[in-house]
């Protein structure tokens, strides 16, 4: 009888550590995706980021005193002149929108879309996978324009603030027993940029 109460006992025990062993397996997994996921999507950011803060910031350079600096302005979109070569002899117009989810069906991120940059009505052009891209304007007194700003107050833009984030579009499916109700079954890694007072240094109208 001690012998059958030993073996169910080491049994127990054996499916014990067995769990254990695969718990403490897929949390390791799960961490190394993550850490892998985070740099990966902080590297994607900063290349975004860094073209939209840089081109945002010079939005108006060389636009007389007397015409409009941004041309249309909604939440995911927006249109504004520049020169871009600094040549003094022309202005650029340069466009951004946010593209349907739709046309990055085939990635696992349902949340991925792509950011357009067009030049001078040309073709547009991605410059970006990005999960969500938002744009809110202030006046100099600092109040929130509505949106789609109307025309009559394009002239009253003076500071774009612009919430971006990034999410890998592929990661490691979670186990169908660890996702809790509302959540992703995946290990999207996210990384959230805001600049909440982008002031372009030539807005003065």
């Amino acid at each position: 009888m001690a012998t059958i109460f030993d073996l169910i006992a080491s049994l127990v025990f054996s499916g014990a550590l067995f769990l254990i062993i695969l718990t403490a397996n897929d949390t390791a997994l799960e961490t190394q995706a993550t850490s892998h996921g985070d740099m990966l999507v902080q590297q994607m950011l900063i290349n975004v980021a860094q073209m939209v803060e840089g081109e945002f910031r010079n939005m108006g350079f060389g636009v007389p005193e007397n015409q409009k600096t941004v041309l249309l302005a909604d939440t995911s979109s927006i249109t504004f002149l520049t020169d871009m070569d600094r040549s003094g002899t022309s202005l650029d117009t340069v466009r951004y929108t946010l593209g349907p989810v739709s046309e990055l069906s085939r990635t696992q991120n349902e949340q991925d879309r792509f950011l357009y940059r067009a030049l001078n009505g040309g073709t547009k052009q991605n410059v970006g996978v990005v999960t969500l891209f938002t744009l809110r304007y202030f006046t100099r007194d600092g109040d929130t324009l509505a949106m789609p700003v109307p025309a009559d107050r394009l002239t009253e833009i003076h500071v774009v603030e612009v919430t971006m984030e990034v999410q890998n579009s592929y990661a490691p499916y979670r186990p169908t027993w660890a996702v809790q109700t509302g959540q992703r079954n995946a290990l999207y890694s996210s990384s959230l940029w805001q600049q909440t007072r982008l002031a372009s240094q030539n807005s003065r109208r």
